[in-house]
């Protein structure tokens, strides 16, 4: 779900972009500009640089298991919350009323009566939805259940900064991060319109801790309470071989991370650049790096949803790129089955790049976020699969598909993408 949605906000949004409260400050400045000179990400020097633009350390001895829809990922979250003997922190965007919803609930609350902490963060604008019933299992469960900065008109620029993070953190040891949030519509396989095509991850080892550390970012924020103590930070062991890194957006305080790491990515590919992304937007710095990846020969391939889409704005705003790129030399596809929510960057078949983040300006410079990166060939030859399995269920695009189409609807969502850009 796409965080700038909620009609209010629209006008908020719209707002920010005319007196430009934000824009002006959207420049690039964190990136690391490096073109054909950028070091191969295979390599030692690649891994310090992604450090830096990230402002994360990398942990080579973590384990991660990559969870696919809804019939993945659920039973194994629930699995977690259910082994709990001390600590949960659980921090998501969106939380709607529904069945696996209504479980999980279940879940929280009866570790909670069976004294495990349970402290749990929810955005004010994308739970919106989650109604009494699920909010009542948790708090006479006693659950901690805090909202991040509900929709207040008289605060727009308080009310512009969303929490899109998803972090699920089980005693300290094991955490879960990706692109799903709790609602029916990332339940199933995918299979048809109903079943959104996400992807979650699950992540042992010392990244675990970083983890925690992002969370308690904004719990300290709206509890002024500091999370330490072994119930949150246990002694963690080595549980695998593969190096990750656990990158926080935190826009106000780290200024631009995520971006500033896709674009030393792209930058640094040699052979091949997979995009798979809900929300496709990408600044002129990000549009100039693909398209020198194709001058370099770099094989550049791009999944977006088609429709249905849950921000018909958005794939409005995406189009606006689709001729330049094409022609170019990049590949975009359209997924047709369902809602296609994932975020997954892959490049030269080594290191992946996954999270909560989206390919657009409110990711890097305005929203909260987490996203993972992973160096390890197996994991990104898992996502690889993935990727080719779902480009049989997309339409190549061509520069005419981006073409605006002279009806009222889609004039207006074009329209609309232009003026509220910067806030996408």
């Amino acid at each position: 779900m796409h965080s700038p949605l909620h009609p209010i906000q629209l006008i908020i949004a719209f707002t920010f972009s005319l007196l430009l409260c934000q824009c002006a400050k959207l420049e690039p400045s964190a990136y690391h500009k490096l073109g054909k000179t950028a070091p191969s990400v295979t390599s030692t020097h690649f891994k310090k640089q992604l450090a830096k633009a990230a402002k994360a350390k990398w942990h080579n001895h973590s384990n991660i298991t990559t969870l696919t829809n809804g019939d993945q990922f659920f039973p194994a979250m629930r699995t977690a919350i259910k082994s709990a003997k001390k600590s949960i922190n659980l921090e998501t965007f969106a939380m709607v009323s529904g069945t696996e919803t209504y479980y999980t609930c279940l879940a929280l609350a009866e570790r909670a009566k069976n004294g495990v902490t349970v402290n749990i963060i929810l955005d004010g604008i994308g739970s919106r939805k989650l109604g009494k019933t699920c909010t009542n299992i948790l708090r006479n469960a006693g659950c901690n259940l805090h909202w991040y900065r509900k929709l207040n008109l008289l605060r727009p620029h308080h009310s512009n900064n969303r929490d899109h993070r998803k972090l699920l953190i089980v005693d300290g040891k094991i955490g879960f991060t990706g692109g799903a949030g709790y609602a029916n519509a990332w339940m199933g396989n995918a299979t048809h319109n109903d079943q959104w095509r996400d992807t979650m991850y699950q992540i042992t080892g010392t990244p675990v801790a970083d983890m925690q550390n992002i969370f308690s970012n904004n719990w300290k924020e709206l509890t002024g309470e500091t999370i330490n103590g072994t119930n949150y930070y246990p002694k963690l062991n080595k549980t695998g071989n593969t190096s990750a890194q656990i990158t926080m957006g935190a826009p106000r305080e780290r200024k631009d991370t995520l971006g500033a790491s896709y674009l030393l990515a792209i930058d640094a590919a040699k052979k091949s650049i997979l995009i798979q992304h809900a929300y496709f937007a990408p600044n002129k710095p990000l549009r100039n790096a693909i398209k020198q990846a194709c001058a370099r020969g770099v094989k550049v391939k791009i999944i977006l949803p088609g429709d249905p889409i849950d921000s018909k704005i958005l794939r409005e705003a995406s189009k606006i790129y689709w001729k330049s790129l094409i022609n170019a030399g990049v590949e975009i596809y359209e997924y047709q089955t369902s809602m296609m929510h994932s975020k997954l960057i892959v490049i030269d078949d080594y290191l992946t790049i996954a999270g909560s983040g989206n390919f657009d300006d409110r990711t890097y410079f305005i929203n909260d976020e987490v996203n993972l990166h992973i160096l390890n060939k197996k994991i990104a030859q898992e996502q690889i699969k993935q990727f080719n399995k779902d480009l049989k269920h997309c339409i190549k695009m061509t520069p005419k598909d981006a073409k605006l189409k002279l009806i009222p609807k889609d004039i207006f969502n074009r329209l609309g993408a232009h003026l509220i850009m910067p806030q996408l």
